[in-house]
């Protein structure tokens, strides 16, 4: 299966994950976990109270931010995690569908 990942999209995160690494530097494991936890739990309290878009928009950045700070710390390439899953769920549909569910072509911009 050829790449449906972009090369800019890969070089974007990575991007993003030095300026987490350059902004939080890597804290401690456990504590970083937790956090995690903890942002995660607020994305599905704000999503269930019926938060404004832009709240969720804010929790989710929160969630985010600790996933790469968590990549940094266990020095795992969150750009390579992401290339890995998503081409893991496109092999999957075409196994389980015979295509992809939802659309015919993945833009690879």
């Amino acid at each position: 299966m050829e790449n449906c990942i972009s090369e800019e999209l890969v070089i974007s995160v990575d991007h993003i994950q030095e300026r987490f690494n350059q902004v939080y530097g890597r804290y401690d494991l456990n504590k970083s976990m937790i956090w995690m936890v903890e942002e995660l739990g607020e994305v599905v309290s704000a999503i269930r109270k019926g938060k404004t878009k832009e709240e969720i928009q804010g929790e989710l950045g929160d969630l985010m931010a600790w996933i790469f700070c968590l990549g940094n710390i266990l020095d795992i390439n969150i750009s390579q995690a992401l290339t890995s899953t998503f081409e893991k769920e496109v092999n999957r549909q075409f196994k389980v569908y015979g295509d992809l569910k939802y659309v015919k072509k993945i833009d690879t911009v």
